[in-house]
């Protein structure tokens, strides 16, 4: 009876030490950095899945598959408004959605309030609706992550400790770090924890950034590629 009860335990032994070494490595990929960033800057971190505790309406995968060839921004549009009414309801809408080089993006907010809610991407070519990684999935203290997995035991505020202009002034020191040329950020979107903006490099639409309400932190959004054009669908035109 010795011998089983022992080989048992080193399974066990052997299980455990697998399991924590597997987190360890899939952490430390997930926090390694793609690019150097200037300090006070974050590289993206895509995170487990943030949806994947039970209750929360991300899941599950597809709405829709359109083939091989590249979908129009207009039919993007109509895949992330299916998305929203069928995994949120009501109360929603679309305020801008953009084209990428390797994807389109939208920006969704709450009817009742303006604040921005969650950011969403869609697949160009199979036409998949997904939630966008980085800030939407790790910042967001009413739809994100976090928030998804624990709960909160306060209702979530858009009111942050960094403004709208600061947030301006800090997206603009990095980028002008970051890049020769004029830099103009563009008004930025407010979240539940974040700000996201747009921004221009001498003077054309260049690619998006978010920063943190209560860090000043700054989450460069490096996975959209290059800028093909929009729809603003809840103000001007860039």
């Amino acid at each position: 009876m010795v011998k089983p009860v022992l080989i048992t335990v080193a399974l066990v032994v052997v299980l455990a030490v697998a399991a924590v070494s597997a987190v360890a490595v899939y952490d430390s990929w997930r926090r390694s950095a793609i690019a150097a960033y200037p300090q006070n800057v974050m590289s993206p971190s895509y995170g487990m899945g943030g949806w994947m505790m039970g209750g929360c309406p991300w899941m599950w995968g597809p709405t829709s598959s359109t083939g091989g060839s590249r979908i129009s921004i207009e039919r993007a549009l109509d895949l992330v408004e299916d998305y929203v009414a069928t995994r949120f309801g009501p109360g929603f809408r679309i305020h801008e959605i953009m084209e990428f080089e390797n994807n389109f993006y939208a920006i969704v907010i709450e009817e009742g309030s303006g604040i921005g809610a969650f950011e969403l991407l869609v697949d160009p070519y199979t036409g998949v609706v997904s939630p966008e990684p980085g800030p939407n999935m790790m910042w967001n203290r009413k739809y994100g992550m976090h928030n998804s997995m624990m709960g909160q035991s306060t209702a979530p505020s858009a009111d942050m400790p960094v403004s709208p202009d600061e947030a301006m002034r800090l997206a603009q020191d990095y980028l002008s770090r970051r890049y020769d040329g004029v830099v103009e950020v563009l008004e930025p979107t407010r979240f539940y924890g974040y700000y996201t903006m747009d921004y221009k490099l001498n003077g054309e639409v260049h690619g998006m950034l978010s920063v943190n309400g209560y860090t000043g932190d700054i989450w460069y959004h490096s996975w959209h590629g290059r800028f093909i054009g929009e729809l603003e669908l809840g103000g001007e035109e860039h």
